[in-house]
């Protein structure tokens, strides 16, 4: 047997128990699907199936045929049975983190035994830990990074796109580790504490215990990867887990099927934070929500959720920096901001928050500070062979990209059916889809001019991976309606695309789902669409995953959806039927178009108020990162989106309703740490309300940190190569230069309006540039010119732009990159791309003692 008795056991429990949440229809086909498999496999592999069904999201049993999980059950037992990696582990973590097919949040796929041979032949005669690196070499064969939108495609489609974000990135690489019996697990740390983003990577078990390593970003070594200092400074950091967890992890929330557990002692110091929450008498609270936030963006973002028990506490292991504790119970809230390294044990009296109204209040979100405990450090030699193999890998991806796109029936194709250049580029970014959307284009069912305009109806990422049959259904079933919606028939009648959700073919299931008469009703008033949903779809978070959609045709069948899920049916079904409809992008309310606008189906809170933003001459606000709104609703203030929302002149006004506000501001300083502001405000219904902007300033000295670079290398006129150490022997400026680009040339105009600081700057001024056909560039050439003193090296810039902005903790992809140094390989402030006032801050920063 592959399973022990007890897992057998609760996996064929668990699986009636889902049959029971799945209604009657979709639990009659599993059964008779699972009969039918009986014939043809053993019962292991029953089991396997069983206990992925008991394990997964309910969404996943209305969204993805049996097959999916049979497929993924057979391979996962051929694993168990046949892989030296995966024969012998516990058990736990075998179905968690090699058997079980959902990784995070990404669409699902049938990808294991592809990828499995595809690999196996690469890792069978290898150890543990150099299977891992091989993968990872073959996983950079396949996908690069590049910054994509908010859906999470599939394994298969980020494979088939040859790139995408750093959580496809991961989740492809997770499910290649766990195509040869690799456990693997997405790492993610929900916001950084040092900077305003996030990321996403791998862990993978070997030689008992886990290890990390950048997703398609192969070393050969692990536990090293860019992001191995930046983890360091992290508040922190979590994996998701579906099954059963292992004893030892700490779980810091549950989102109803998905165990968040905290995997920050790996990276980081951390320290065991203590909330203890008493009423006004002393007493313990039982049942008060605690919500850790950490400041990013100027928003809190609540990374981990506890309730506290009869002691009326929650611990979290968290990170030496500053962290905001939110409580909340029965209506009463109250918000305290904590410096963790201060604090052991926080005690909070829940009792409301009264904060001080219309007045900014200063506060400090300390980072953490830069304290690595588990870094490898690779040799020269392994950082050479690492060097050479990527190059391959990376060699090898892009042939296979290149090969994706058939130009000449591309341009044949365009010029017969005289489709625009737009579908020309559009069927080069397809990639791996384009044969099929070719196929579509050059089917003649269907004009061209139709088959354009559906397919300009998609998000890049959709043209990357639609099945071309979804759109035929949509362009056949909805032909009839053309001429009655006008422009809106497009993209509120025929795209397939309602939000982020994964695209299907539904058209036809609604059309059958319904009688005459519900259709005739919903026709009339499309309002009875909503009602419809209201009363019939419910949703049981319990047994969900919120971050997945349950698409059309599974919320009607298993009858259980999100609020999300059921307004993206809402649209789906109305726009089967004809009428126009969409999910608002801006505060994702359900609406259909009637009378020449569209129409909430469930009418909003009119307070017909209004907030307007002020801001100073030739200051530059940005909605996150810069400053947040925050309306107060159950306890807590949700950050309202006004990314939309445009500045006219100096004000940027919104419509708001009566209520309770907060306004966050926030100073990221190069230390990583912020300077943030609060602004509590009441408005009525009807009353406009003006906010002043304001920024919480830091003293320079406030801004600077030490960071430890490695040793680099670069070249001087004459090929002789120069080592950083030698270059920073005291204090120094290094400038990497774009000659001839708008950012280096305002930092050299900068230095030239301020000859005399530069020239009397008690620091040595080091320019790196690629080549000596920079010098030939007139700027550049007038500020050597000024200041004989600089000194000029040449660097490729590869790797060393990316490893020391990487390691100041600014944008590597912007240049020019300027680095300080106080001291032997000891950098202290950095900044890229163009900044106003880099040249003054260069200059300040140098006269410190």
């Amino acid at each position: 047997m592959v399973f022990s008795k007890h897992t057998a056991q609760a996996a064929r429990e668990g699986f009636r128990a889902r049959l029971e949440q799945a209604g009657e229809r979709k639990a009659a086909e599993l059964r008779a699907r699972l009969e039918q498999a009986a014939g043809s496999v053993s019962e292991d592999v029953l089991d396997a199936v069983r206990w992925l069904y008991a394990n997964s999201p309910l969404s996943d049993l209305a969204n993805y045929d049996f097959d999916l999980f049979l497929s993924g059950a057979r391979h996962g037992v051929f694993l168990r049975e046949s892989s030296p990696f995966a024969r012998d582990l516990p058990e736990e973590l075998f179905l968690n983190y090699v058997l079980h097919i959902r990784v995070n949040e990404e669409e699902l796929c049938d990808c294991r035994r592809l990828f499995f041979d595809q690999l196996w032949d690469r890792v069978k005669p290898l150890s543990p830990r150099d299977a891992v690196i091989e993968v990872n070499y073959w996983n950079a064969e396949q996908v690069m990074y590049q910054s994509t939108d908010e859906r999470t495609i599939s394994a298969l489609g980020a494979c088939q796109s040859g790139y995408g974000r750093c959580g496809e990135e991961s989740a492809f690489g997770v499910n290649a580790f766990r195509s040869v019996g690799i456990p693997a697990r997405q790492i993610y740390t929900p916001r950084w504490a040092h900077c305003d983003d996030n990321h996403a990577w791998v862990e993978v078990w070997c030689d008992g215990g886990w290890h990390f390593l950048g997703a398609c970003e192969p070393e050969e070594v692990l536990d090293k990867g860019w992001f191995t200092n930046a983890s360091s400074r992290a508040m922190l950091i979590h994996s998701r887990c579906f099954g059963k967890p292992a004893r030892e992890e700490e779980v810091i929330s549950k989102v109803g099927m998905a165990n968040f557990l905290n995997n920050l002692k790996l990276y980081a110091v951390t320290k065991k934070l203590t909330v203890a929450v008493r009423d006004g008498a002393g007493a313990p609270v039982e049942g008060a929500q605690v919500s850790f936030g950490i400041l990013n963006y100027s928003n809190i973002f609540p990374a981990a959720v506890m309730t506290t028990g009869p002691e009326g506490t929650v611990s979290l292991t968290c990170g030496l920096g500053s962290i905001s504790v939110h409580v909340k119970k029965d209506g009463v809230f109250c918000e305290r901001t904590v410096y963790v390294p201060d604090q052991d044990t926080v005690e909070i009296v829940l009792r409301q928050d009264e904060p001080a109204l219309d007045t900014w209040e200063d506060f400090a979100a300390i980072a953490p500070k830069d304290q690595i405990v588990n870094g490898a450090r690779p040799t020269e030699e392994q950082r050479e062979l690492c060097r050479r193999k990527t190059a391959g890998a990376n060699e090898k991806r892009e042939a296979r990209v290149a090969a994706m796109f058939d130009e000449g029936r591309t341009r044949a194709a365009v010029e017969k059916y005289g489709y625009s250049r737009e579908i020309y580029d559009l069927l080069y970014e397809s990639r791996g889809n384009g044969a099929r959307l070719l196929d579509f284009l050059e089917d003649e069912t269907f004009s061209a001019r139709e088959k354009e305009a559906v397919l300009l109806t998609l998000s890049k990422k959709d043209r990357r991976d639609v099945d071309p049959e979804i759109l035929k259904e949509a362009l056949a079933l909805s032909r009839e309606y053309r001429e009655a919606c006008g422009e809106l028939f497009y993209p509120y009648v025929v795209c397939p695309r309602v939000l982020h959700e994964p695209l299907e073919k539904n058209r036809q299931f609604i059309l059958d789902y319904f009688t005459r008469e519900e259709k005739e009703a919903f026709r009339a008033e499309p309002r009875r669409v909503w009602a419809y949903i209201q009363e019939n779809i419910g949703f049981d978070g319990s047994i969900e995953y919120g971050q997945i959609v349950t698409r059309p045709m599974g919320a009607l069948t298993v009858k259980n959806a999100s609020p999300l899920s059921q307004k993206i049916l809402f649209a789906a079904v109305c726009r089967a039927l004809g009428i126009p409809a969409r999910v608002n992008p801006v505060d994702r309310q359900a609406e259909y178009w009637q009378e020449g606008a569209f129409r909430p189906v469930e009418p909003r809170e009119q307070g017909g108020g209004a907030i307007i933003f002020e801001k100073g001459s030739g200051e530059s606000w940005q909605y996150f990162p810069d400053f947040s709104l925050g309306l107060l609703a159950d306890g807590e203030y949700q950050s309202l989106d006004l990314t939309q929302e445009k500045w006219e002149g100096n004000e940027l006004r919104t419509a708001a309703k009566g209520g309770e506000y907060r306004v966050i501001t926030d100073n990221r300083l190069p230390n990583g740490s912020l300077y943030a502001s609060r602004y509590h405000f009441r408005l009525a219904d009807g009353e406009t309300k003006r906010v002043r902007l304001h920024k919480h300033q830091a003293n320079l000295s406030e801004m600077l940190d030490n960071f430890a670079l490695d040793e680099f290398q670069v070249s001087d006129g004459d090929g002789r190569t120069v080592l950083g150490s030698e270059l920073t022997g005291g204090k120094a400026v290094l400038l990497w230069l774009e000659e001839g680009m708008e950012p280096t040339e305002h930092i050299l105009n900068e230095m030239l309006e301020q000859a005399e600081d530069f020239r009397n700057l008690p620091a040595d001024i080091v320019f790196l540039v690629r080549g000596k056909e920079a010098l030939e560039n007139a700027k550049l050439r007038q500020v050597l010119e000024t200041f004989p003193r600089v000194r000029v090296l040449y660097d490729s810039f590869v790797p060393n732009v990316e490893t020391i902005a990487r390691r100041m903790y600014v944008d590597h992809e912007k240049l020019p990159l300027i680095v300080v140094t106080s001291g032997r390989l000891n950098a202290v402030y950095a900044c890229s791309g163009y900044n106003v006032g880099s040249g003054d801050m260069i200059v300040k920063i140098c006269h410190l003692s």
